[in-house]
């Protein structure tokens, strides 16, 4: 399916107050196009305090398996998150500094994500004078500033023997081709009718996600060069929020997320229409962002204050006119028993169930001629 120039399309924002582990458990499988979020880290920040490491793990686990659900076959998730120094117990010789990086990245192994990438997010130069070391120069003293961290890329890839029909000629006379990539079903064509065949007869290869990917190479979802340009290596630099400023915190939250990361995700993972979640939605820069860039979004987190911060930037946003916007915008508030029966908006370029239904219509008119003929 293709969005077509100058459709207005109803993009729908979702501000969502509740415990991500028990909201997304009323959300569809397979009902997301994208997740991007940047948890809080472990003892970090006043809201962000857990008796012990391993139930701030599990509390973690929790909420990325159900984000594994509810994403849709062969789509991303991309994790903010940076390692911390903290004490690890009530005695201050239990400070240690904790990889969080890595712990996520094996964590989301284990539910069955593949990880494909790790953006290092280099911040700048950091305003702090923890390499003085107290003015004790001498060896085993010194420790460096933390100036970086992990933007980690996931990939869901669930093999589904669903055949998909061939996207040449909609045929599902198709047979096995093994798998493209571990999880991703491959299927070649077997109509010998079909005007695609290879030099060796061979019929089109595919698989569900290359259709996808071919279906959205449309102008409206070209990514600009310098964009690509910016994210070309695994290190990138840009600022952090300022958020103090003149001693005040203008944005209202602790640790707020750049748009940068979810500008990147949005733009390199996701088509026109999709919908993008974030569990840990806090400021609801995502959702900030996803609105600018026409893509529908859900964001949840447990303090009312943040609600009300992300439905005032919202509509900040929204009242700020694009050029050549052709959609109109809708924010829903809702609370965590509003949500039993709630349902997101299907991908304009690939949904698999309207693709069967439309290959197999147009592979009906194939044959039809064919008779004819």
């Amino acid at each position: 399916m293709k969005i077509k120039k100058g459709k207005r399309m109803e993009i729908k924002h979702r501000l969502i107050h509740g415990d991500s582990s028990k909201v997304l458990k009323s959300f569809p499988d397979e009902s997301i196009h994208l997740a991007v979020t940047s948890p809080p880290y472990f003892n970090a920040r006043e809201y962000s305090q857990w008796p012990t490491l391993s139930e701030y793990l599990e509390d973690m686990k929790k909420i990325f398996i159900e984000t594994f659900r509810v994403l849709d076959n062969h789509r991303v998730f991309v994790l903010n998150v940076g390692d911390v120094n903290c004490q690890l117990g009530k005695q201050p010789w239990t400070n240690s500094r904790v990889p969080l990086g890595a712990l996520f990245t094996v964590m989301c192994q284990q539910i069955g994500f593949k990880y494909v990438d790790n953006f290092i997010w280099h911040k700048g130069e950091p305003q702090s004078f923890r390499h003085m070391n107290g003015g004790n120069n001498y060896p085993f003293y010194h420790y460096p500033v933390n100036s970086y961290e992990h933007i980690l890329i996931f990939h869901k890839h669930v093999l589904d023997s669903t055949r998909i029909p061939c996207p040449v000629c909609g045929t599902t006379q198709v047979q096995n081709n093994s798998q493209s990539e571990i999880g991703v079903q491959s299927w070649e064509c077997n109509n010998e009718e079909c005007s695609h065949r290879s030099p060796g007869n061979r019929g089109k290869r595919y698989s569900a996600r290359s259709v996808m990917m071919d279906k959205g190479k449309t102008p409206e979802n070209s990514i600009e060069k310098e964009f690509l340009q910016k994210w070309r290596k695994d290190i990138v630099t840009f600022s952090p929020v300022i958020k103090i400023i003149k001693g005040e915190n203008r944005l209202g939250h602790t640790a707020p997320f750049p748009e940068d990361i979810p500008e990147m995700a949005i733009k390199l993972y996701t088509y026109k229409g999709d919908t993008v979640l974030d569990p840990f939605a806090g400021s609801f820069t995502t959702s900030v962002v996803a609105a600018k860039l026409g893509r529908n979004s859900v964001g949840i987190d447990m303090k009312k204050d943040y609600i009300s911060l992300g439905l005032k930037r919202m509509k900040i946003t929204l009242s700020q006119k694009r050029l050549f916007e052709s959609h109109t915008h809708k924010i829903e508030v809702l609370d965590e028993s509003d949500i039993k029966n709630i349902s997101f908006e299907k991908s304009q370029v690939f949904n698999k169930e309207d693709y069967i239904n439309e290959s197999e219509k147009k592979n009906t008119k194939n044959l039809n001629k064919i008779k004819k003929i």
